[in-house]
């Protein structure tokens, strides 16, 4: 029979965790699960699973960071790469760093399971013997008097035998206690069983917790007989289904060989649970105080962070070292008003938010100090307390989640970010977003599956367009534009950036000033236009920065120079907002457009432009096909006109042509670095003249 493996999938589609998972699940290996890249390391670090399956586009840490770090934190671990938004080039690249495989989506089910085969293959003839005791978590960080009372308690338990019961906020550091309960009991990693409580199913309960009896035992039974001291962590026991506590009783019961666990256990088995809520709390709602009798012999509250803010400069150095080793940086320290700032905050989200800011920090670090504006928390006014506490950007994953309205002190709703300038202010402050995104697509002109992840960057940073396996960055400005035949591409520092109009378009109307977009050369075109992005970067917070961007003022008209007799006009006058009038005369089915759109709220601009689609006419794409370009041009993401008709109605607007040449002209001018203010004028024109006319306003007001 083939042995078992603990397996780590790192996915942010759900589906690929669940399909994945119960395929693996099924063949007996446990399975452990991870959303994002920094979700994947705290996993790899805490579970040391045999073997990771990880997606490359994934939200927080991209996949090759993540598989950097995981080999530095377990070379041992074998890693299975998974794309099915990758080129050969990624493949490779992701080779080289580390990783043994590399999946294409959708998954075989054989090729998954003979991979899986492979590794444990690999692991059982390497010479070298694994101390899994380097896998015990670390020092419990803090000099405050409450950090030494949790040491205490954490001794006192680990010289007992009997069940120990972790409760604390969200984030606080639970299931970190709880492993070091363990691990000071001197037992090692083999010989701690998680149960995630909010992944348990009636059907096959029993068989998670203790597994199945006789010769087709699962791996946890395997570790544990009589002869071992095996801990079962239940995590998040107040997560429990009501409907499957009974069953949880029952198979307490079982295990220990008694009705309330008072005697000696059939087999050595130490019970340690952590919960949100304290026992007294969950009892009072209707939990069954037997269980909790057997699990919290002893109960130890986790404090949250802000009742030990002593402690919050010895652990912010301690996880800068940490991430700086994981992420090949070089950051000694860190600025005294930084670390104020940290301490002025409540951190609602406790020590798994400061230690993901952190990271997350890290990661965009400049230079070997880390800055004020490296940190990636709401702007505070004053000194935030309790009257004043700002909710944290975590959601139980370790993601972002919406900030209540009245703790957005200095940052833009939907809809108001353009206010300032149509109020007569010319500078606003620079925004980015607080977390990571990402989304799939298909390139317009290569045709490949891709995607694309939005990272945050500090103020000043600007926008910056980068490949997913390289570090090298191209800024989005105007002196890296490179062509402007059927899309804007940019190319700089050995990166390529093609089709990013759309997207651009998104960055001006939200007023987004710091951010690095990493794709495979092309940004996807989606369904061809841009609402899709606007729905990508409402899904994320946007946070104002401290810094501010001065508008580019239109002050004196300025028209491009063009040849006489050419159909084609581009002007640009003064204005108090930025305006765009277009007109067109095209052969028919198009025929004559014409539209004036005034940019005052991005809900206008999402409902009016934003769902305007790419359009091409049937002869261009012969030709563009024939140039091995267009390749992802498809019925769902192109308008596609012949001769005297649109191929794939219906059309969004009765104008939706003219309303897609505005889109393209918002995203164009941002290539300024800086939001405009201006009416332009514009006839027949295209991605050319708008460059030309950015080089003309560039000459006269000198802003690059």
């Amino acid at each position: 029979m083939m042995e078992k493996a603990r397996v780590l999938i790192v996915d942010d589609q759900e589906e690929i965790l669940t399909s994945l998972g119960a395929i693996l699940g099924d063949e007996g290996h446990e399975v452990l699960k991870a959303h994002d890249g920094q979700e994947a390391l705290h996993a790899v670090q805490s579970d040391s699973p045999d073997i990771v399956f990880l997606d490359i586009w994934i939200p927080g840490i991209d996949g090759m960071q993540t598989l950097k770090a995981i080999k530095r934190i377990a070379p041992q671990c074998h890693v299975i790469m998974m794309s099915g938004h990758g080129t050969i080039e990624t493949a490779v690249k992701a080779i080289k760093l580390g990783a043994e495989d590399y999946l294409e989506k959708p998954l075989n089910l054989e090729d998954t399971l003979h991979l899986v085969e492979k590794a444990i293959s690999s692991r059982n003839v390497r010479p070298e013997a694994i101390d899994f005791s380097a896998c015990a978590p670390g020092p419990l960080i803090g000099a405050s008097q409450l950090a030494s009372n949790i040491r205490r308690s954490l001794e006192n338990a680990a010289q007992e035998t009997g069940s120990v019961w972790i409760y604390g906020e969200k984030g606080a550091g639970k299931e970190f206690l709880a492993r070091m309960t363990h691990f000071l009991s001197g037992q090692d990693r083999q010989k701690l069983i998680k149960i995630s409580c909010d992944e348990l199913k009636q059907e096959s309960m029993r068989d998670t917790i203790i597994g199945k009896l006789g010769e087709n035992h699962s791996p946890k039974l395997a570790r544990v007989g009589p002869e071992n001291n095996v801990t079962l962590l239940f995590v998040g026991i107040d997560r429990l289904a009501v409907e499957l506590e009974s069953t949880l009783l029952s198979i307490l019961r079982e295990i220990t060989g008694t009705q309330d666990g008072n005697s000696a256990t059939r087999r050595s088995i130490r019970f340690v649970s952590t919960s949100k809520k304290s026992p007294d709390e969950m009892v009072a709602k209707g939990f069954p105080s037997n269980i909790v009798s057997m699990l919290g012999r002893r109960i130890i509250r986790t404090p949250p962070l802000r009742e030990r803010p002593e402690d919050i400069p010895l652990l912010v150095r301690h996880f800068l070292a940490e991430a700086s080793r994981e992420f090949d940086k070089e950051i000694v320290g860190i600025e005294d008003d930084a670390l104020l700032k940290l301490n002025q905050y409540s951190w609602p989200g406790n020590i798994k938010e400061l230690k993901i800011l952190v990271e997350h920090s890290v990661m965009n670090a400049s230079g070997q100090t880390l800055t004020i504006n490296e940190l990636l928390l709401p702007t505070l006014e004053g000194h935030p307390g309790k009257e004043n506490e700002i909710q944290s950007p975590l959601t139980d994953r370790g993601q972002r989640s919406s900030v209540s309205s009245s703790a957005r002190l200095n940052q833009p709703q939907h809809g108001k970010t353009w206010s300032d300038i149509n109020s007569g202010n010319k500078t606003i402050h620079q925004r980015t977003l607080r977390g990571k995104v990402v989304i799939y697509g298909l390139g317009l002109h290569s045709g490949q599956k891709t995607g694309l992840t939005i990272t945050p960057l500090p103020p000043s940073s600007g926008i910056n367009f980068g490949h997913i396996t390289s570090g090298g960055t191209v800024p989005a400005l105007l002196s890296h534009v490179e062509s402007t035949d059927f899309c804007t591409s940019l190319r700089g520092n050995g990166a390529l950036a093609r089709t990013i109009e759309h997207l651009m378009a998104v960055f001006h109307v939200y007023g987004l000033t710091n951010l690095l977009v990493k794709i495979s050369g092309e940004v996807p075109i989606m369904d061809g236009s841009a609402l899709e992005f606007c729905n990508l970067v409402e899904s994320a917070e946007i946070i104002t920065q401290d810094e501010i961007v001065e508008t580019i003022v239109i002050d004196q008209p300025l028209e491009i120079p063009l040849p006489e007799g050419s159909l084609k006009f581009m002007r640009i006058e003064p204005s108090e907002v930025l305006e765009i009038e277009y007109q067109m005369d095209y052969p028919q089915p198009i025929g004559k457009m014409s539209m004036s759109f005034r940019l005052s709220e991005i809900a206008h601009f999402k409902s009016e432009i934003a769902p305007a689609r790419t359009f091409g006419f049937v002869k261009d794409m012969r030709m563009m096909d024939e140039m091995g370009l267009a390749g992802g041009g498809k019925l769902s993401n192109v308008v596609l006109v012949d001769e005297d008709k649109v191929v794939n109605p219906p059309l969004r607007f009765e104008d939706e042509f003219v309303r897609h040449k505005i889109l393209d002209i918002l995203g164009d001018f941002y290539l300024l670095g800086r939001p405009i203010v201006g009416k332009i004028i514009a006839r027949q024109t295209g991605h050319a003249e708008n460059i030309a006319m950015l080089r003309l306003i560039n000459e006269k007001l000198n802003i690059l």
